[in-house]
């Protein structure tokens, strides 16, 4: 493994994922030789070696896939600049902050042969995961209603809220993906609204509902954000799954299931969102690499999800008007 970029996320969330599963982590690079080296040194055993730059890193022999977890801006140069070293790319999300970027990436991916894979790490939350095996099994039997309510606290000024559209096209975008992934269904239109919290330090918004339609009822899906609480004891992760077989509830470390008979199961795997989720995002697609295959979090799947995201901010601009979402060629384009 070779990691470009040094910031939170890497050094909270990828370096303890990669130390927990014994991934072989021999390199790291990021703007700031500085913070390369202090994260490098954190690393548990052999010191990864440092490089002076993305295409200096990729060039590593020893170097075999490549963890992005720099910013969104600048990803389509960034990411033009490994493609000729042909090693696979897992990124983190948003590809990009525009459909049109993305797309452009992975365009470019797919003519050079790379593999990429974007890191929507919440869909193996330890909660999820749970959720993802009783729908595979049929226990909650057809999905057909949705709901998720979401309580965090971001009110700060940073890189990423300073983006007017974070809550859809970065932070909510996990949330928007976990709509499609347990359902298995991409909805074909999006209502949203945001509200800025009155004195708020970020420049985006802060809250937002999102509605979305599919093209067959019955099933609806709603989600609610809201980033401005005032403390750290407020924060909640809230999923509601309804099927005609069952009820589901999740929260950020249990999931519960409601069957029809009155039987209640309730489960709480070992585990958190961060940083197990980042390693099994990392594992699925190893596994998918040595199988020659695409693996579920490809990056033509991250269009269609980006797609939702980037209607949803288009809705939202447009005082909650019913936008309808973009075709992608997800399906189309081949990443591996």
């Amino acid at each position: 493994m070779g990691l470009i970029g040094a910031g939170r996320i890497a050094r909270t969330g990828h370096l303890p994922a990669y130390a927990a599963g014994d991934v072989p982590l021999v390199a790291i690079c990021s703007s700031t030789g500085t913070s390369a080296r202090a994260l490098a040194a954190t690393w548990p055993g052999t010191p990864p070696r440092v490089h002076a730059s993305a295409t200096e890193l990729a060039a590593d022999p020893d170097v075999d896939l490549i963890d992005i977890t720099t910013p969104p801006t600048g990803r389509t140069e960034l990411i033009a600049s490994l493609l000729p070293y042909g090693k696979p790319l897992l990124v983190q999300k948003p590809l990009a902050y525009t459909l049109e970027e993305a797309t452009t990436i992975v365009e470019q991916a797919a003519i050079a042969g790379v593999p990429i894979a974007v890191n929507h790490n919440l869909r193996w939350a330890p909660p999820q995961r749970v959720l993802t095996e009783w729908i595979t099994d049929g226990r909650l039997g057809e999905i057909v209603h949705l709901a998720h309510v979401h309580h965090f606290g971001e009110d700060e000024r940073s890189w990423y809220t300073d983006h007017p559209d974070y809550l859809f096209v970065d932070h909510g975008l996990h949330y928007l993906d976990l709509v499609r992934w347990h359902t298995g269904r991409d909805p074909v239109a999006v209502t949203a609204r945001t509200a800025r919290v009155p004195g708020q330090s970020a420049l985006c918004p802060l809250a937002y509902t999102v509605m979305l339609r599919f093209d067959e009822p019955p099933l609806v899906a709603s989600l609610a954000l809201y980033d401005a609480t005032r403390s750290a004891a407020a924060w909640a992760s809230n999923w509601f799954v309804n099927g005609t077989r069952a009820d589901a509830h999740l929260t950020y470390t249990t999931a519960t299931l409601h069957t029809a008979s009155g039987k209640t199961i309730s489960r709480t795997p070992p585990g958190e969102w961060v940083p197990d989720g980042i390693l099994t995002a990392y594992t699925a697609f190893a596994e998918a690499l040595a199988e020659d295959r695409l693996p579920p979090h490809h990056a033509g799947d991250h269009l269609r999800t980006l797609a939702l995201a980037q209607a949803a901010a288009i809705s939202a601009q447009a005082d909650g008007a019913w936008i309808d979402i973009p075709a992608t060629e997800g399906d189309q384009t081949r990443c591996l």
